[in-house]
């Protein structure tokens, strides 16, 4: 595995332990699941040229079912960051989006670190085995 895939798949596993350590992540632990998304990455600058390449990165989604039957997969922490810039936002533009950047993930990981500790069990980390495929 290269060392992007580890460090993301790292702090992906870190914020998910911390959303349910937190409580954010009550129910439906079984609803959880692996996806693998296309991402782009840029290679190394070879005599002026930049080589492109895209990778698969694994990401934690929830599932969900509409009206008629089908499911779509949301990334929990994407979801997470969405409602935190839209909830603390304290100016938004013509078309209703905050004005502010979005937390990264070293200031989501702080975050979820300040608040309390509301479940101490370790019923996640079933859900945080990644599968070698």
């Amino acid at each position: 595995m290269k060392k992007y895939i580890k460090k993301h798949l790292k702090t992906e596993k870190r914020i998910v332990k911390l959303l349910y350590k937190k409580g954010f992540l009550k129910e439906n632990l079984s609803d959880l699941g692996w996806e693998y998304l296309l991402k782009g990455k840029k290679g190394r600058k070879r005599k002026g040229n930049v080589y492109k390449f895209s990778d698969w990165l694994p990401e934690i989604h929830f599932y969900t079912q509409d009206y008629w039957g089908e499911y779509d997969s949301h990334s929990i922490i994407d979801h997470f960051a969405d409602l935190l810039w839209f909830e603390n936002s304290k100016e938004q533009d013509d078309y209703g989006l905050p004005l502010e950047k979005q937390m990264s993930d070293k200031q989501l990981i702080n975050y979820l670190n300040s608040l309390t500790t509301k479940v101490n069990d370790s019923k996640i980390n079933k859900i945080l085995r990644v599968s070698k495929e």
